[in-house]
């Protein structure tokens, strides 16, 4: 992940803020909004997926608390653009982040989604999630409610 890829990083969020209830802002982000991305110190992965030089997706890992407690947990996120769902890069890209993580020492992988996202629940129970929270009705967009649902994997 480049600053080069901000740009089309932000094409993909921006779809998702627009046209659902998976990425939970309301209001359409600006480079300013990601820039910690790219300028954020850190030894956790962050990859883009490319298909023929074009970024089709992204997915990176961070501190879930800042506590000392807890350096072993992280959070992960990945996008992919709407078109490039369920063909396999999706997984390909999280063995990819998971591999390194487990070379990081890392223990516990957090993620949080709309209860609306059921391709992504799908998706991550397949890839070993398993579901550890459900806050019901949390969130609110699009004139309706949505639960948020968090998922836990263990790596070792």
């Amino acid at each position: 992940m480049a600053p080069t890829d901000a740009d089309a990083i932000l094409a993909i969020i921006n779809y998702y803020i627009t046209y659902s209830t998976s990425y939970f802002s309301e209001t359409l982000l600006d480079k300013s909004s990601i820039l910690h991305l790219f300028n954020e110190q850190s030894v956790l992965p962050r990859y883009v997926a490319l298909n023929g030089g074009e970024v089709v997706g992204f997915g990176y890992a961070y501190t879930f608390r800042p506590e000392s407690t807890f350096s072993r947990t992280v959070k992960l996120s990945y996008w992919l653009k709407e078109n490039y769902t369920r063909k396999g890069i999706g997984s390909k890209l999280y063995n990819m982040l998971e591999t390194e993580l487990r070379v990081l020492k890392i223990s516990s992988i957090l993620v949080n989604i709309s209860s609306e996202n059921t391709a992504s629940l799908n998706f991550h129970r397949t890839m070993g999630y398993k579901e550890c929270g459900n806050f019901g009705k949390i969130g609110y967009k699009n004139d309706r409610y949505f639960d948020l649902i968090w998922l836990q994997k263990f790596l070792h």
